[in-house]
């Protein structure tokens, strides 16, 4: 049986930041994630926004939590990196009523401490975004707002977590806990673990998880979002992130300015059954009519993708984050209930939960030499035509264009497959590299993903997932038959 300090349960963009927090202790640390990829769930279905910190309920989790997290993504970027696009946002009003809201918003923000907060009005709306409604009167300006890919961020915190020792365990869903030898034995489908701490950061099934070690303490409800990619010329373009009056239940259709160039619209919010990632037409014609209210030169005929997700709501916690011990279990730690600003808040979330490890007497001990960069991997599309044929020299791989709507070479693809944890699915592949994320959607290129990945993996096609179980996406040689 594999013995270690403390298992996180759950591979997303939370998980992956707690991971990567603790592992700079003297501790052995295992994630386990359902599915074959890190970020597979709730992350990927994300449209990526660094919220500033000015909507949560001052005193919540979320409002300390949201501020902290948005001022750490920038040097995040430069040690990790990844992508990061300080974009700037406004909350758009169009009458009397829409001012006196942007006002309690406003003094919402200062009391959590969002610095730069402006209140603002008329022309000085479209001197900072022409492309923003002619109908807007008033708005909140919030210069920190950011953009972020959430799984490319998910991705460098679980790189930089496995450098400095953590384990991931993929495609390790978790059938039992029992407690035993002063710990917690998990099973999974390769065997059982051991562990003296666990750590709940398991998403829309962080309840069903604390069940299975016999806590039945809080329930989630999954609400439910659809969310738009737009082509990269679809009427706007690096467009700041637009709000509308935010609800109780969602801050509404916001349109944003992807990291990677797309325009995106996010998102509807209704509450459906968990693991539900269907698109639905009411949603998406509420998200459509949401942007074009913002943004009247959107081309909603420009639309390449829908997708969606389930962020994870506990109930009867006041819509806040649910990050606390176990009353009833010793030694099991919940993070759950992350939802917006889930993404912002992370890599705070995983701070105060090493601080909470530690009150609760985890011995947390630095290493000497704890790693906190990592290099991020060669995007051939932003390279120099002088770089590019000094890489080609010393690599012919990537002078082999795989996916022409982004440019990403097989040498690319290579180096996803190989990094730890590295891409097992065409999916993965997709969120690493952006290999059949433009135009087409992987209509040229998932075919060349595919035998790369069974080439590299040293598999059958008819093995590799495009990204959860059962997913294959060939059979069988059409000739040969079985």
């Amino acid at each position: 049986m594999q013995q270690y300090d403390l298992i996180i349960i759950g591979g997303g963009i939370t998980g992956c930041a707690v991971a990567r927090e603790l592992s700079r202790y003297r501790l052995r640390v295992a994630v386990l994630e359902a599915m074959p990829e890190i970020g597979a769930g709730t992350t990927k279905a994300n449209g990526g926004l660094v919220h500033s910190g000015y909507d949560p309920k001052p005193g919540t989790l979320k409002a300390l939590l949201n501020l902290k997290g948005c001022l750490m993504y920038p040097m995040l970027s430069r040690d990790l990196g990844f992508r990061f696009h300080k974009t700037g946002s406004m909350v758009i009003g169009f009458n009397e009523d829409d001012l006196a809201y942007l006002e309690k918003l406003y003094r919402q923000g200062l009391e959590n401490g969002v610095p730069n907060l402006e209140l603002i009005r008329g022309k000085r709306i479209f001197e900072l975004e022409p492309q923003t409604s002619p109908d807007a009167k008033y708005a909140l300006y919030s210069p920190h707002t950011g953009m972020v890919d959430p799984f490319e961020v998910a991705i460098a915190f679980s790189e930089n977590a496995a450098a400095n020792g953590v384990e991931f365990h993929l495609s390790s869903p978790v059938s039992a806990i029992r407690e035993e030898d002063n710990g917690f034995v998990v099973t999974i489908p390769e065997g059982e673990l051991h562990a003296t701490y666990l750590v709940d950061a398991a998403g829309v099934h962080a309840d069903d998880v604390a069940r299975l070690a016999g806590a039945d303490e809080f329930n989630i409800i999954a609400r439910h979002g659809d969310l738009l990619v737009l082509d990269k010329h679809c009427g706007v373009q690096n467009l700041m992130t637009l709000y509308p009056i935010p609800s109780k239940e969602t801050k509404g259709v916001v349109v944003m300015n992807s990291v990677s160039g797309n325009t995106l619209v996010g998102s509807s919010a209704e509450i459906k059954e968990k693991d539900d990632n269907a698109s639905y037409q009411e949603g998406i014609q509420q998200l459509i009519a949401g942007a074009v209210k913002l943004a009247p030169n959107l081309n909603p005929r420009k639309i390449i993708r829908t997708f969606a997700g389930c962020r994870a709501v506990v109930e009867n916690n006041h819509n806040d984050f649910y990050i606390r011990p176990s009353k009833k279990v010793p030694n099991l730690f919940y993070v759950a209930g992350i939802q917006s600003p889930g993404v912002a808040s992370s890599p705070a979330i995983a701070a105060y939960v090493a601080q909470m490890l530690r009150g609760y007497g985890v011995p947390l001990e630095e290493k000497e030499h704890y790693v906190a960069e990592r290099k991020a991997p060669v995007d051939f599309s932003e390279l120099s035509p002088t770089e590019k044929d000094r890489l080609i020299q010393k690599n012919p791989a990537y002078g082999k264009l795989v996916c022409s709507c982004e440019c990403v070479t097989e040498g690319e693809i290579v180096d996803a497959i190989h990094r730890v944890p590295g891409a097992r699915t065409i999916d993965g592949i997709k969120r690493r590299t952006r290999a059949g994320m433009g135009r087409c959607q992987g209509g040229f290129c998932q075919h060349k993903v595919l035998f790369i990945l069974a080439r590299e993996l040293h598999c059958r096609p008819e093995d590799i997932l495009m990204e959860g179980k059962g997913s294959q996406i060939v059979f069988s040689k059409l000739k040969e038959g079985r």
